[in-house]
């Protein structure tokens, strides 16, 4: 084993090394994404401002355990911890924290926790490790020594990437951009000439705001171009003559496009006709309805933010493109995640439970109320035979105990809530 970390090349040292602190190491490595969710699980109680959404979250997540990984290998190898390079998911959030206005000071806080989760991890399994105390004694400070020359480094090349980024997002029209933004979301801004100087995008215009995210960090840390790539088709299937787009983190953006032209109903069914074709593999869009000029320019983006939430919650039963006006109802009644379960259970009860046999019951019911009780028509959306339906919607009634045709207004508000219950559980638990 060649030793560069000076502090390991003593004949004993290199046994300690050898004996403890490799394996130790190695399951580090192999337990990586666990000790990564848990470290992230800690700085979000510390620091929930810093994780506004599930993409934040995600890109932490891999954040994290690509620098486990990172010091696991380098443990192993006994190398020089002064002498690494951030990870690329790493720096791809050094970078989007300055354009979410994360302050440095917060982002360097995170870096501490991290190291405090890690250095209770390895003492735990030093201590256990190593019977001899004089052993003990040798691996306790030298991974005291290289974790610290770690963390170090790695902030000092994080402080660095934030500090390049952002000077350039300074000295552009990034920042008036942002802030321009925020006040005309937040309602601040009431003058649509001077939104439109501020944010270089005329909004005396027809709108439709999206947000596109990914689920998880790409390969090459970088989400922004297939990001990118789903704005300009959606630009192009709207006849779009502008577009805006701003980040929300490394993983999301969000975006307006616009035309002089009133954007209509049919223009979005017609790209929610083709949204396989629209949205580009492992997308998600959110799209809120067109509005106008800058009330409708705000609206918009509310709307397909709630949609993301809404298409958040909903998870695999979704699909890639998820419209404001088919969630509507859910974003509305989801609102207060607590009273929406509870509302949820007592309208369904074991009709809400969580399994593919019984979810699809309750599905074929809500069609089949949305249909006016029409089992033709509900068997045409549904691609199956009108007995099929008239059997599944006798299943729902013996588990809801009870006739459809009571209290039917709470039981099809229950069913176009029902998809989210399974996102409305986990964050319940997550919270917990």
């Amino acid at each position: 084993m060649q030793v560069e970390w000076p502090p390991a090349r003593e004949p004993a040292a290199q046994r300690v090394w050898r004996e403890v602190l490799r394996p130790i190491a190695a399951e580090m490595r192999a337990s990586a994404d666990d000790l990564a969710a848990r470290a992230v699980a800690r700085m979000r109680s510390e620091l929930p401002e810093l994780f506004p959404d599930a993409q934040t979250v995600e890109e932490n997540l891999v954040s994290t355990e690509a620098s486990l990984r990172q010091l696991a290998q380098i443990i192993e190898l006994a190398g020089d911890p002064c002498r690494l390079d951030l990870p690329p998911p790493t720096l791809a959030i050094a970078r989007s924290a300055v354009q979410r206005q994360v302050a440095l000071a917060d982002l360097m806080r995170f870096y501490r926790l991290a190291q405090e989760q890690v250095w209770q991890w390895m003492f735990a399994r030093i201590t256990a490790a190593a019977r001899d105390a004089g052993d003990q004694a040798t691996a306790l400070e030298l991974a005291t020594g290289f974790l610290f020359a770690y963390a170090d480094g790695a902030m000092l090349r994080a402080e660095k990437a934030y500090e390049v980024e952002r000077e350039v997002w300074l000295r552009g029209a990034a920042a008036a951009r942002a802030v321009a933004i925020e006040e005309i979301l937040s309602g601040r801004e009431r003058d649509g000439r001077r939104a439109s100087s501020r944010l270089r995008y005329e909004v005396n215009r027809h709108h439709v705001g999206a947000i596109a995210w990914v689920e998880h960090a790409p390969e090459s840390g970088d989400a922004q171009p297939v990001l990118d790539d789903a704005f300009t088709t959606l630009a192009h299937l709207l006849g779009a003559e502008s577009t805006l787009v701003h980040p929300l983190s490394s993983l999301a953006v969000a975006g307006w496009v616009s035309r002089h032209q009133v954007l209509t109903v049919a223009d979005l069914d017609a790209v929610t006709g083709v949204r396989t074709q629209a949205v580009p593999p492992g997308v998600r869009v959110a799209l809120g309805e067109p509005g106008r000029g800058l009330e409708g320019f705000r609206r918009t983006h509310i709307e397909a933010d709630h949609a993301r939430r809404v298409a958040s919650l909903i998870g695999p039963h979704g699909g890639a493109l998820t419209r404001y006006r088919d969630v509507a109802v859910t974003a509305l009644a989801t609102a207060d995640r607590d009273h929406a379960l509870s509302f949820i259970t007592r309208v369904l009860g074991p009709l809400a439970a969580d399994d593919e046999t019984t979810y699809r019951l309750a599905m074929t019911l809500s069609v089949y109320l949305e249909e006016n009780r029409s089992r033709t028509r509900a068997a045409e959306r549904l691609t199956v035979h009108p007995n099929t339906v008239s059997y599944r919607v006798r299943q729902a009634e013996e588990i809801l105990g009870r006739s459809v045709d009571i209290d039917t207004l709470e039981l099809r508000v229950a069913l176009v809530m029902l998809p989210a219950v399974s996102g409305l559980r986990r964050s319940q638990v997550n919270e917990l």
